[in-house]
């Protein structure tokens, strides 16, 4: 026999603003237009609450790998903001216009304090098919309800045991970093799911996450109706608030020794999932910093009255994550690749899109989204190796226009069925697959109508 239990959750959230400002012509400046302005105040409150019953926040699902604890909390602020947009050149032979744009804004949180960010641009318009844009920016992230008041909680995450199995890949010496004792080295059973107890949860001693971004780019115009552009993009975030992946604590520590090795809490036999007795700390910190830089593409193409062609790209070329500030051997890149710590990020992946228009009552659209393949460079999860190649899909939908304001969309996404990557536990606890990176629902049929008034 058996006891089955159906649990409840509700989440309620809201969020409320007041805002004032002022905007408009300041009536002086340079030779080339007057300075535009804005500045104004604004007040923001978010509240955020989650109730679980008792099934789930005493984790006793089927499934579930632990509780599922009860959040709850309120974040404020005040900030102050001002913007400019001032004309530096207009006219002139290699300077159709140039215009600097400036921006600050002052913050004060209930939960972090005060903070400042700012962004400052050029637009450059050289000439009419041909302009260059570039900017800084510094902007802060504070942390939200859930990372500052979520409960510490025992959960699941996969990965592997260096130190497991007759034959651990670390040495004795390496294990013993970890906490692995002459006696369990080559005696602590794996776990045979693939999934290892951690301890998870919020921290109230939160800072802000600091961002700092740089863009340059051009965009040309071939022609009236095409344009093309390129933007490089490098992002710098310190103290990005998020936890030492379990894998990373228990990898560093056998490697390097070091204060990962406090993180791990090995329990009954050496193991790190039987029952509850061990487990790796990873709880949310302001930790380390990541640097990520890529290229973006964009072109659009009218042709005549009816068709319209578009593609979107990215090429990544840098994802690396410092999980130790002051540990460069702790960096990793997850450009192209997937871990244990790295969601798989394809260096290349972009959507190309059609359109015929009638410009009557109907429109026809076909899709192509394409990722890029994936590397997985381990040994452990050897159904990845040969699964991770270039995903093509292909969606199709078709707009039926009546009454004017009024239209019906039918389509279908990934219209010849392309099924996901299979991996192992090692890479992936829901279905054996990337949910959410990869279409997980096969082909997938959808209608909607929608009335305009």
């Amino acid at each position: 026999a058996s006891v089955g239990g159906t649990a409840i959750g509700a989440n309620r959230s809201s969020l409320d603003i007041f805002e004032a400002f002022v905007t408009g012509d300041t009536g002086w400046g340079l030779s080339a237009g007057n300075i535009m302005m804005a500045a104004g105040y604004q007040w923001q409150q978010a509240k955020y609450d989650s109730q679980y019953d008792t099934l789930y926040e005493q984790g006793l699902l089927l499934g579930q790998g632990g509780a599922t604890p009860s959040v709850g909390g309120t974040i404020r602020s005040n900030q102050l903001f001002v913007e400019g947009s001032i004309p530096l050149l207009a006219d002139e032979s290699w300077a159709q216009q140039m215009t600097l744009d400036l921006a600050y804004r002052w913050s004060d949180y209930n939960t972090t304090g005060t903070n400042s960010t700012y962004r400052v641009g050029i637009d450059w318009q050289v000439v009419d098919a041909f302009r260059i844009r570039t900017g800084y920016n510094r902007a802060v992230r504070a942390p939200s309800v859930g990372e500052l008041f979520s409960p510490v909680t025992l959960g699941l995450w996969t990965g592997s045991d260096p130190c497991s199995t007759a034959t651990p890949t670390y040495t004795p010496a390496q294990c013993a970093n970890t906490g692995v004792t002459p006696a369990q080295y080559g005696n602590i059973s794996t776990s045979p799911a693939g999934q290892f107890n951690g301890t998870f949860g919020g921290n109230q001693n939160l800072d802000v996450e600091v961002a700092k971004t740089f863009t340059f780019g051009v965009v040309v115009n071939p022609m009236d109706t095409m344009q093309f552009s390129v933007d490089y993009w490098d992002i710098k975030i310190d103290d990005t608030i998020s936890n030492v992946a379990p894998q990373t604590s228990l990898n560093q520590c056998g490697l390097l020794g070091g204060q990962l090795c406090n993180n791990v809490m090995r329990g009954v036999g050496g193991t790190l999932w039987l029952g509850t007795s061990g487990w790796i700390v990873s709880q949310n910190q302001n930790i380390g910093t990541q640097k990520w830089s890529g290229v973006d593409l964009a072109w659009a193409w009218t042709i005549g009255q009816n068709w319209n062609l578009d593609l979107i790209g990215t090429y990544y070329l840098k994802k690396e994550t410092t999980p130790l500030p002051d540990d460069p051997t702790s960096t990793y890149d997850c450009a192209g690749v997937i871990t244990p710590v790295c969601y798989p990020n394809a260096k290349w992946r972009h959507t190309a899109t059609g359109t015929y228009d009638s410009n009557s009552w109907w429109a026809v659209t076909a899709r192509w989204r394409y990722i890029g393949k994936v590397d997985y460079d381990l040994t452990v999860d050897t159904i990845a190796k040969d699964n991770l190649s270039a995903h093509n899909y292909v969606d199709l939908n078709a707009v039926f226009r009546f009454m004017d304001t009024n239209d019906i969309v039918v389509g279908v996404n990934n219209v010849f069925d392309k099924s996901p990557p299979l991996l192992g536990n090692t890479l992936s606890n829901n279905g054996n697959t990337i949910v959410g990176f990869y279409d997980t629902l096969g082909r997938y049929f959808f209608a909607d109508v929608t009335f305009r008034w």
